[in-house]
């Protein structure tokens, strides 16, 4: 800045003035000789201070418009453009520090020429070994006679575009050397001050702290970037996973619905090859056949079941059964699958009374334990069903001679798809079971220690709640 009078000095001046005219008060007259030289040395120190006034309120719109421009590009060319006209210069550079290399290195960013355009490299020779200067001592350089400074004497284009008064000023925000701005003038009449040099360093060091703004400015930009290309790389990898696990779902089902088809679909297979014998007694033909019809609606109970299952809901259908009726019907469907795989199947039924319930869907539940339970024994294994009351309830217990349920899916037993050492199963027949026991009201349990067989208790309320 100007190093003008300050209001101190200004202050003294004034009372040098009011002691002046005390005395022409008393009669001094010889001190009516100094008012003429008081007066216009306050008139002068006045043009000051209001010269160093718009010196300052030109510095404060220089760096209201510099520190609002936060692309890089436009901010250096702006920088330049504005230190040329704040201290009336013709031609300038401006140059940004390398620090990769040496501590003087450096890169023109923005060339102006006389005419405001754009200069050739030949022109910008005459500032590299000042500016080289500049950035290794972080000063600032003033010649008001380029022409005739020694520190100009190497440089022939000082003479070829008569160079007359050189500003040259480090841009430093804080202790980070960011580069420098160089201005020069051919106009004699206009030679650059140490008040200009003052006023053009302030503007480089405001400069300073708004290219580093639009430096980070514009490296936060392009991190942004990088993150929406990561993030849109994230998600058309989650939609591959999903798609994914939308195609997994879908044969995780399939090979469900296959693997709990295949007892309906042996037991249709074995008494319908039973049926083609000329010499079979009508009555086993017949039984065999209702056997048949029986496999068959519940082929249909079971997928329309998956079905229901998948689409979140069903309703059930309670009618009133016969207890031992329907447990020896359900040994009776389930023997063939047994006997194939060599195990036993043994029912134990205490209790004889009346259930209300929804046929279908208990027997697909107790189903899908015995199932189960079928994949897990070795030959000569044993699953007892046994029927009794509990209090208010009935109880199924389904026990097995397997090896027991592993502890690792123990506590997600009843979940979905959660299955373990069954090539074909999935585990949505437990899912499905404790669904339709809730829906009963009833409650599904399993005992299980390792090596000793699992016990699935299910117990169903004498009176079950209303659907």
């Amino acid at each position: 800045m100007s190093s003008g009078p300050t209001m101190t000095s200004i202050h003294q001046q004034i009372d040098a003035l009011e002691a002046a005219l005390k005395r022409l008060r008393k009669g001094e007259l010889q001190t009516f000789n100094e008012l003429p030289f008081l007066l216009d040395k306050l008139r002068h120190s006045a043009s000051d201070l209001e010269h160093r006034q718009e010196e300052l309120s030109s510095l404060y719109e220089v760096s209201q418009e510099i520190v609002s421009i936060l692309e890089l590009d436009e901010l250096l060319e702006s920088i330049l453009d504005r230190a040329i006209v704040l201290v009336g210069a013709e031609r300038g550079f401006l140059v940004l520090h390398d620090s990769r290399n040496a501590p003087d290195e450096f890169r023109v960013a923005v060339a102006r020429q006389f005419s405001r355009g754009d200069v050739d490299d030949a022109q910008i020779e005459v500032s590299h070994g000042l500016m080289r200067r500049v950035l290794s001592t972080r000063e600032p350089v003033v010649t008001t006679n380029a022409q005739e400074d020694p520190r100009f004497q190497t440089s022939n284009s000082v003479v070829t575009y008569q160079i007359r008064s050189v500003l040259a000023t480090p841009m430093l925000a804080k202790e980070d050397l960011i580069g420098a701005i160089y201005v020069d003038t051919r106009l004699s009449s206009r030679l650059f001050r140490r008040a200009d040099l003052a006023l053009l360093s302030a503007m480089a060091n405001q400069a300073a702290i708004a290219v580093q703004m639009a430096r980070l400015y514009q490296d936060l930009y392009a991190r942004n970037l990088e993150l929406q290309v990561t993030l849109q790389e994230l998600q058309n990898t989650q939609d591959e996973l999903t798609r994914a696990e939308r195609l997994s779902l879908v044969g995780r089902m399939a090979a469900s619905i296959i693997h709990d088809l295949k007892n309906p679909m042996t037991a249709i297979k074995g008494y319908a090859s039973i049926l083609g014998r000329q010499n079979l007694d009508p009555v086993i033909r017949e039984r065999y056949s209702k056997t048949i019809g029986r496999a068959v609606d519940r082929f249909v109970e079971m997928t329309q079941e998956i079905l229901d299952y998948t689409r979140g809901g069903w309703e059930l259908s309670l009618t009133t059964v016969q207890v031992d009726a329907f447990v020896r019907d359900l040994c009776s469907f389930l023997k063939p699958a047994f006997e194939d795989k060599d195990l036993a199947l043994k029912c134990q039924v205490d209790y004889q009374g009346a259930l209300r319930i929804d046929e279908t869907k208990l027997r697909r539940s107790l189903y899908n334990i015995a199932s189960n339970a079928i994949d897990a024994m070795e030959p000569g294994g044993v699953l007892t069903i046994a029927v009794s009351r509990a209090g208010t309830d009935i109880q199924f217990s389904l026990s097995d001679t397997g090896p027991g349920i592993p502890a690792q899916i123990r506590e997600s037993l009843f979940e979905p798809f959660v299955t373990y050492g069954k090539p074909s199963g999935t585990g949505l027949g437990l899912a499905i079971a404790k669904k339709a026991i809730e829906d009963h009201g009833g409650t599904i349990t399993v005992e299980s220690d390792p090596g000793c067989g699992a016990t699935f208790v299910v117990r169903l309320p004498l009176k079950p709640q209303t659907s």
